[in-house]
């Protein structure tokens, strides 16, 4: 586990990537698609999960979900203190964004997309992906960023 965090902060720095969408669509903001959810259940209809495939033993890792809602001013430094944080304490932070694209991906860090159209929808979302990961806490972002 050692060796996984510390490529993660051998990969962190504040350059930022080409937006390859901006270079092919000429576009600053190009609108990013939204999945159409009934066209994606008429193509794929499957049955609900049975529960077993949710049930998991313990393992010695502790998960920590860092909650982004918004962009942040500095994702390479929140991205060292999260990488240092896993390698010091031995967690596993996992990023939960309601954004396409939350900048940590770049680094290597585990992602999970928040879903919903309501506050509601992306509550039990949340909700869901904490009980699946067993996350022993969730902190927002920006509060990580503010971190001395």
């Amino acid at each position: 586990m050692d060796e996984r965090w510390l490529a993660v902060l051998a990969r962190i720095t504040p350059q930022q990537p080409i937006d390859l969408e901006t270079v092919i669509c000429g576009s600053e903001n190009p609108a990013a698609p939204t999945p159409d959810r009934e066209f994606i259940a008429a193509i794929c209809p499957a049955p609900a999960p049975s529960a077993e495939l949710w049930c998991r033993s313990e393992n010695d890792l502790s998960y920590l979900g860092v909650r982004l809602t918004a962009p942040l001013a500095d994702n390479a430094l929140t991205a060292l203190r999260l990488a240092s944080a896993a390698l010091e304490r031995g967690i596993t932070p996992i990023i939960l964004t309601t954004l396409n694209n939350s900048g940590f991906e770049r680094f290597g860090f585990r992602v999970e997309r928040i879903l919903g159209d309501t506050d509601a929808e992306r509550s039990a979302f949340e909700e869901e992906l904490k009980r699946f990961w067993n996350m022993a806490i969730v902190v927002d972002a920006a509060e990580v960023a503010l971190l001395g």
